[in-house]
């Protein structure tokens, strides 16, 4: 059964969006690849999913976030969803409202936030998959 190896993104920014995802996620530094030239891009992993990180193109503006079809967020599972959310404030980094949604996962609960590019990224505590989903 084939398994998500990793999600490719452009970056503003590659070093800052390094540096946050393994500071905040734990994801740490697998693979360069075309080492110390323009063209250089890195691997990260964290278990068994790994984020690859590029550069934009010099003279193409960007910004990160939603897409009206495609990306609308990263989620990561989190152990203690405060103590991650006093963490990304303590960087600076501005967290919306701790929602609960116990009504929908018993003891669910998310808090959505930006990375330095702008892309949504979903924290979440407490999610269980349900035992007998409906099938399509």
């Amino acid at each position: 059964m084939p398994a998500m190896q990793h999600i490719a993104m452009n970056c503003i920014d590659r070093h800052r969006q390094e540096a946050f995802y393994t500071h905040h996620f734990g994801f740490r530094r697998a693979r360069v690849f075309n080492p110390g030239t323009k063209d250089e891009f890195v691997m990260l992993r964290n278990g068994a999913v790994c984020m690859e990180f590029f550069d934009v193109p010099e003279g193409v503006q960007a910004t990160g976030g939603e897409q009206p079809v495609g990306f609308k967020h990263l989620a990561f599972e989190v152990d203690d969803i405060e103590a991650t959310i006093r963490a990304l404030q303590a960087d600076g980094v501005e967290t919306g409202e701790l929602i609960d949604c116990d009504a929908m996962v018993p003891g669910m609960r998310v808090c959505f936030f930006k990375d330095p590019d702008g892309n949504i990224i979903e924290i979440m505590e407490n999610w269980s998959d349900e035992e007998n989903p409906p099938q399509a």
